[in-house]
């Protein structure tokens, strides 16, 4: 399993733009202590927004910001995350013949959109 560390626990809905580092950005990991991160060359990111339920409410593509840094960002565009929201959030990585997710632990997952 990997394991998924957002860089915030909220994202303010009308901080919309296009440079990167204003995003949702986040950190995949190997493992729970979280110290060896995972390399993301040869992976598409599409990252899921789950209700508490689960379910998957959006769901959009991320981009890799550091392969080997394990770092990715979703960067909204305007309107597109135009809701109060209150959940975690999984990363699914695709690469050639696998499927991965990514998901929090402890809370590293949780996110607030307002």
């Amino acid at each position: 399993m990997l394991i998924l560390n957002l860089g915030t626990e909220e994202w303010i809905r009308e901080d919309y733009t296009s440079t990167t580092g204003s995003g949702i950005s986040f950190t995949i990991y190997t493992e729970e202590k979280m110290v060896n991160v995972k390399n993301l060359s040869g992976y598409t990111l599409i990252i899921k927004f789950l209700d508490q339920d689960g379910t998957i409410w959006y769901e959009f593509d991320a981009d890799v910001v550091s392969a080997v840094g394990g770092t990715g960002e979703f960067l909204p565009k305007i309107g597109e995350l135009d809701m109060n929201y209150i959940g975690e959030i999984e990363v699914e990585l695709t690469g050639t013949n696998e499927i991965l997710s990514a998901r929090g632990t402890n809370g590293s997952g949780k996110l607030r959109v307002r």
